[in-house]
Order: C-alpha cells, then structure tokens, then sequence
C-alpha cells in the first residue's frame, strides 16, 4: 500500500491509495478538490489554489484536453468561471470557483500547442472556427463560444498586433484547418469576416478605421490592460513586509541573488560559485565575457542600496532612469543598443509588444497610472508589468522590469521579490495571463507570494543561505521540478 508521502502534491485515487486516502481525509493532511483528486496542500484557500494549478488539474482529470470555445481564445477561464473543453472522456467538474465544461469534439490537430501539463491549446485557426457555431448564454454560464462582437474584437486585436501580413496567414490557413475539423461553412463565414478586416469588402468599415496605424501615438489595448491592473491593485490591500535598518552584508548577499537569479531566468546561467567569482573577484570563465557582463551589470544596479530606493517622480526621470539601468546591464552586449530604445518590434513567441513608435506614449501614459498608486507593492507591479508589456528595448527587457519593480518596493521600506529559477513558469504565466486575458488576479498573488517567499529567506550568512535557498527548492529549474513534483517552498 502505497504511502502519503510518496503520493505528489496534487493526486488522483487509484485502488492502492484509496484506504490512506481516506484515513488522511479523516485527519485533515489532505483535502478534495473534485471526485477522485486531491491535494496535500492544507494552507491555501481552494479557490486560489485551483486557479494557481488549473493546468495541471485539467490534465488530471482528463485526456488530451483541448480548449474550447471562449477559453480557447481567452487560453483562460471566462469571468465567471466557466472552462471550455474538447475530450474523448470524462464529465462536467465543479471545482472550487471554477467549473469545467466538457463536450465531445475532434480530436489534437498538428498545428495544436500541447503544454508541459498535456493541455492542447489550439490554433488561432481552430479556435476562430470553432467559435463560429453560435451558442447562448444560461442562467449558470456564460455562451460557450464567443458572440459575433466578440470575434470581430479578436481579430481587431490580432490585426493591430500581427499586421496585415499576420492576418493574411491566418486567413490562408482557415480553409484547410475547416476541411480537418468538418466544418467547411464555419470556415467560409470566418473567411468573410477576415476579408472584410483587410479591406476584401465593406463589411466592417468601422473596425478597419480603428485600426489604421497612424491615429495614435499609443496603444490603446494596452492602456486598457494598465487601467485594468491599476484597479485591481488600488483595491488590493498587500501585506506589510518591512526591511529591518540596512545591514551590509545582508544587502550585499540579497542583491547577489536578485542578479543572479533575475539573470539566470532569462538564460544567462552559471554556477554559484562562477557567478560570486564574476561579482566579488571580476573572475570571468572562458568564453563568457558578454554573458558575464550581464550579470555584473544587473549587480551594480541591484546593489546601489540609495539607487535603488529613489524611483524616479516625473516621467523625463523615468525614462533618463531605464536608459541608465539598460546601459548598465546590457554593457557587455553593443549589438543591443545599451540604453537605447528599440527600433524594430520584438516578440515572445507570437505575442507582440508594443510597437517602437508607440513606445514613448504608451509609457507615459503608464507612468501617469503609477504616479497615482500608493505603497511599494502596488507601485511595484505596476511598473513591473508596464516595462514588461511595453519591452521598450531589443533585449533586457525582464531585468529591467524586475528592477523598475525592486526600486520601488525599496522605497517604501518593503521587501523586494526575487524570483528564483524554480519559480519562472509560475512567473512567466502570471504575465501571460495578465497580457492575453486581462487576468490581474494571477499576476498579483504571482508577485506577492514571490515578495512573501523573499521576506522569508534569512540573507545573511553565504553558507547558510545557500542552504535555505537549496531546502526551498529554489535552485530547480522548472523541467526538474516537474519532474520530481517539486515547487518553491517557504523557508522553515
């Protein structure tokens, strides 16, 4: 008979734990999310620890799920909670603030995104079509698939996004997509309403004017985005984690992690050891000179205990700060115009930022948000997400964010938050969620329980910190933390 211990943090049953599970039950060390899944974690409030792991519950409770519907769009659960899926088995699941959806459909295509969890997110192409079989809204949800608004919005968006040329590659590959899927009239209707955005016919003249390029300085989607973390935030109450009076050694140990650490999640990596080396000794490894740079310059930054507790209080400030701070990590790198802003657009993936010429304004406009927040942690996510979304540079762009966050929970006398590599997906999808769904409540309590876990960590002695730092799991990456069902502990 197996043992609670052996058993992951989230689990279903099997014939061989259903005895300890029930014992455990009995005793309180585990709890039930839905029938047959349960999850040792006995501190979290369900409904926050649902939506913290909903991929990985999703893949737990069915095979090869393929989003559906609105949250195929959304890649994220609607306002009301409602999750959207395609599967072979299984049923409709309420889970603490959420519920899923399930309805039998066609199964992975090629062109489908399968996550690390198993989840398949589908081609714009699938999704768009898909949600061109009309559907209503009930009583106990919302409609299943998006409304003919909501369709021209999407493609309105991924329009101003991805140019026209995106679009067109989308719309060539709806035809094919709708033969595989069966659904040839959805792929025809979907076919008009993309023609008609880049100018085939007259449909929708009012969403071709909006999306003529040269009407503003700004984006105007992601000042949408800023009002909508702004409120949130305003209404959020954060903990109180004060720093105790500068002790030296602490600030010094701190800020080697912060640069470490903030380096290492962005794919600049090296051993402890080499990197206390490159920072204490200015002993670079072979090879590694730019690389290396990188890291001393994030130090230097980091580590300025006066610099980085006076944020900048007009917007020429703001801007003279980030270019100074970009000049400064990024001197090892002249190909990436160090503390110059871009020229050419940039991407993750095929999320794009905003565009070069829209830079300046949609900062400004940003700014202007965050000089109306009070309190470090607010401010602090605020100015993190703002560089984030904006990436005004070629590269650096997420250290940058990080210390623009930093600086100002510094000057509120508050912890900073660190985010070790262990903890990068989880703080890589709280952006995601945020920049594609609007959703402020992830990137929120990402960052807070990030400034919590920091507050916790003793940042004084090398060797003991080390060791707290190992104990917290914090070193993993996030591939061998999976692996093992391993995450970012608190410290004990």
């Amino acid at each position: 008979m197996q043992s609670l211990k052996n058993l992951p943090e989230l689990f279903t049953t099997s014939p061989s734990s259903r005895q300890i599970i029930s014992y455990a039950l009995k005793t309180n060390r585990v709890r039930r999310l839905a029938r047959g899944l349960y999850t040792k974690d006995i501190d979290t409030p369900l409904k926050d620890y649902v939506r913290r792991h909903l991929w990985e519950i999703v893949s737990k409770l069915y095979s090869e799920p393929v989003l559906d519907g609105r949250t195929a769009l959304q890649n994220g659960p609607a306002n009301d909670g409602c999750i959207f899926l395609v599967t072979s088995t299984g049923q409709n699941t309420v889970l603490p603030g959420l519920t899923i959806y399930v309805r039998r459909g066609h199964a992975p295509l090629s062109d489908d995104t399968r996550t690390r969890n198993g989840v398949r997110i589908p081609s714009p192409a699938r999704a768009l079509i898909e949600n061109m079989v009309p559907s209503r809204a009930s009583s106990r949800r919302v409609a299943r698939t998006y409304s003919q608004d909501e369709i021209e919005a999407y493609l309105d968006t991924y329009l101003e996004r991805y140019g026209e040329d995106g679009l067109s590659r989308l719309r060539d590959q709806v035809p094919a997509v709708g033969q595989q899927l069966g659904m040839t009239k959805e792929a025809e209707k979907l076919d008009q309403v993309i023609g008609a955005l880049l100018g085939a016919n007259n449909v929708l003249p009012e969403v071709a004017r909006r999306t003529d390029k040269g009407e503003t300085r700004i984006d105007a989607d992601r000042v949408v985005l800023f009002e909508k973390l702004f409120t949130a935030l305003h209404e959020f109450i954060p903990s109180d984690r004060p720093v105790s009076a500068i002790n030296p050694a602490k600030n010094e140990l701190s800020a080697f992690y912060e640069a470490y650490f903030s380096n290492f999640i962005e794919g600049i990596k090296f051993d402890v050891e080499e990197a206390r080396d490159i920072i204490l000794t200015n002993k670079v490894p072979q090879g590694r000179l730019e690389d290396a740079k990188d890291l001393f310059g994030t130090w230097q930054v980091v580590s300025g205990a006066a610099h980085m507790s006076s944020p900048p209080t007009s917007f020429d400030a703001f801007i003279r700060q980030l270019r100074t701070d970009h000049a400064s990590v990024m001197q090892g790198h002249s190909s990436k115009n160090p503390g110059v802003f871009k020229a050419k657009a940039n991407m993750a993936g095929d999320y794009v930022f905003v565009s070069p010429e829209k830079v300046a304004g949609t900062l400004e406009e940003g700014f202007a948000m965050l000089n109306e927040l009070k309190g470090g942690f607010r401010r602090g996510v605020f100015a993190m997400f703002l560089i984030s979304e904006v990436h005004p540079f070629d590269d650096g762009n997420g250290r940058m964010a990080r210390i623009a966050m930093n600086r100002e929970m510094s000057a509120d006398n508050q912890s900073r938050a660190i985010i070790p590599p262990v903890f990068r997906d989880t703080y890589f999808a709280g952006l995601r969620s945020m920049s594609r769904v609007g959703n402020t409540t992830a990137l929120i309590r990402m960052l807070d329980f990030a400034q919590l876990w920091t507050s916790e960590v003793l940042w004084q002695d090398w060797a003991e910190t080390r060791s707290i730092l190992e104990a917290c799991n914090a070193f993993l990456e996030p591939e061998e933390a999976n692996e093992h069902d391993r995450r970012l502990m608190r410290p004990r």
